[in-house]
């Protein structure tokens, strides 16, 4: 018989990172309590999740085998008891107003709502300001208008990001730019691991996105681990990579998670250091957080794991150095 895993309170899981305007920077201050040292942490990631209310395929929120399977996926995430749910943006279409949140989003993964942490998608702001999602989530998705924060999960620092560079700017010197390279300064954890929605990097049809270079390159300054995004209907995963693209052994791994139920859609021009891709599965990213390590599985709706690894983290004490394990040569997923 299968043990069940007790799951933590969300109180002892997040080291909230509260961001308080000054002048007109943005200067970040811890809050709460981190888990003890060495205690992973189990994450869920996807993007890309509910249909409207009033898709032709809504069917109750069931959706069919191709179209609105949200239900699928928050069914599949709850049964992998996670400790925190990242989701990556476009969580609920068309236009993210809060009754559309209210009526088809929290019907499903509204249940992991309580551990979930958001970044917002280019459909949330279809309203004004992205106003129906800051309402959905409150201040847990960070200061309305802005929408970046940042925390500590375990031992991990994990930074949640706005890729919406129209609203609130993504370049050298922009506040999101600046807070950022603050916000990495003043982190003292050994991993990070950063999400947004639009994916710097993509083989799916919106391809790679150079406006994030800036926040690319930040990361990568300070030696960020992995990234997170949505936006491509698919999943995908790079080798590590520089902000150029160029591929960097100590670079970032990069994960695109836009399977969490809407639909899937093709990929188009494959691009360079893309290891793994497929457009034939709904699921999540499941995630362990080690102090000095991660590991990953994509799992579909039925269970099955399509795409799996580990690594180290890109520093490591002295003495110590990171993962040497050749890349595999790039393929599809069946």
């Amino acid at each position: 018989m299968k043990r069940r895993r007790k799951r933590r309170s969300p109180a002892g899981i997040f080291g909230l990172i509260a961001l308080s305007v000054v002048g007109a920077g943005l200067v970040a201050a811890s809050v709460a309590t981190q888990l003890r040292a060495a205690e992973p942490v189990t994450i869920v990631a996807v993007g890309d999740i509910a249909c409207s209310p009033t898709h032709v395929f809504f069917n109750g929120g069931a959706g069919t085998d191709t179209w609105c399977r949200m239900k699928a996926t928050s069914d599949l995430a709850l049964s992998l008891e996670p400790d925190a749910a990242l989701v990556l943006g476009d969580l609920q279409y068309e236009d993210g107003t809060l009754a559309a949140f209210q009526r088809s989003y929290d019907t499903n993964w509204g249940r992991l709502k309580e551990i979930t942490r958001p970044a917002v998608g280019n459909h949330e702001y279809q309203t004004k300001g992205a106003k129906g999602y800051f309402d959905y989530f409150g201040a847990v998705a960070g200061i309305r208008g802005l929408g970046f924060y940042s925390y500590d999960l375990g031992d991990w620092h994990v930074v949640a990001l706005n890729s919406q560079c129209s609203e609130v700017g993504c370049g050298v010197g922009s506040v999101q730019e600046q807070w950022l390279r603050a916000d990495l300064a003043a982190n003292p954890k050994l991993c990070t691991l950063a999400y947004w929605h639009h994916p710097r990097f993509s083989s799916g049809g919106h391809g790679n996105d150079d406006d994030l270079q800036p926040l690319w390159q930040a990361l990568q300054d300070h030696e960020a681990d992995v990234v997170l995004a949505g936006h491509d209907h698919n999943y995908e995963r790079f080798a590590p990579q520089r902000a150029d693209g160029v591929f960097d052994r100590n670079g970032i791994r990069s994960f695109v998670v836009g399977s969490g139920g809407k639909n899937l859609d093709p990929f188009r021009k494959i691009k360079a250091n893309s290891v793994v891709r497929n457009n034939t599965d709904f699921g999540v990213l499941k995630m362990t957080l080690d102090r000095r390590s991660y590991s990953w599985q994509f799992i579909n709706v039925d269970g099955e794991v399509k795409d799996k690894g580990e690594a180290d983290c890109v520093t490591e004490p002295a003495g110590r150095s990171a993962a040497t394990t050749p890349e595999p040569t790039p393929r599809p997923t069946p």
